[in-house]
């Protein structure tokens, strides 16, 4: 070893040099990706452009290329068309990688709100507005609402943030309620719609503009809502001299397991005047 341009390395020398095993290096030899010249005693031995060579092998790893591609263009010559080309497909899929990781969040920040709201405001009555939201279903049955729920979910990457929003009349005759279900609509919140692959404009869907509401939040074995949820709603309503209207908002925020059964933590709306 006298020049620096002439300086050769064992293949011990460049695994603690680049981090890597000798398995990996060997590896890297058989598949042409890396080669390395043998001494008169029979030793790998490696030269600063094989250094050189490693730098860019490292360096593609590190922007996820896989072997095939780096094979390609170390043992089998790729043109720079061909690299501009692997670019473009690496780049596709970290942009696509990044929208799972917005879409992931979404969906934490939203049911970390549900559990806070859960755990601060279970079987109170309060004055909350609906959120706004965008109308991606605008009427559906009770049952169908499930199925195309999952047929979206499916279809749109991020619509599985959507929730069925119930709609039912009251009329109350003394302390007597009765529930009358209407439809359902499937709803987004408008501020997740920037991180689910729908277009919404594209499709026309309106927007639910928020309103002011009594609403309570209750945990249930049912979906569908009761009457005595209700009553207190209206009572607290009339003790606060507020109209309400003849519309009950139900949807679930979340599900989960009490003493072995299945609930739902239900959040109803009546609107008021």
């Amino acid at each position: 070893m006298t020049e620096k341009s002439n300086e050769v390395y064992r293949i011990g020398d460049l695994a603690n040099l680049m981090g890597l095993s000798r398995d990996t290096l060997r590896y890297y030899e058989k598949r042409g990706i890396l080669p390395s010249k043998k001494g008169e005693n029979g030793y790998r031995y490696y030269t600063d452009p094989d250094i050189c060579r490693m730098v860019s092998i490292l360096y593609q790893r590190k922007m996820d290329f896989c072997l095939d591609d780096i094979e390609n263009l170390w043992a089998k010559g790729a043109s720079i068309d061909a690299l501009a080309q692997m670019m473009d497909n690496r780049l596709k899929e970290e942009e696509k990688e990044i929208r799972r990781h917005q879409q992931t969040i979404a969906r934490l920040r939203m049911s970390r709100n549900d559990c806070e709201n859960i755990q601060n405001h279970l079987n109170q009555v309060i004055l909350k507005d609906c959120p706004a939201a965008r109308i991606v279903v605008p009427r559906a049955d009770f049952q169908g609402s499930i199925s195309l729920w999952f047929q979206y979910a499916q279809t749109y990457p991020g619509l599985d943030m959507m929730y069925l929003y119930d709609e039912y009349t009251w009329n109350q005759d003394g302390n007597e309620i009765r529930l009358d279900y209407k439809n359902t609509q499937l709803l987004l919140h408008e501020n997740l719609t920037d991180v689910v692959d729908y277009d919404f404009e594209d499709q026309s869907s309106p927007v639910l503009q928020p309103s002011l509401c009594v609403s309570t939040l209750c945990c249930s074995e049912s979906r569908t809502p009761t009457a005595d949820m209700i009553l207190p709603m209206i009572e607290w309503a009339i003790h606060q001299g507020l109209m309400t209207s003849k519309q009950l908002y139900c949807t679930f925020t979340m599900q989960g397991l009490e003493s072995g059964q299945q609930i739902y933590y239900l959040q109803l709306y009546l609107p008021v005047f």
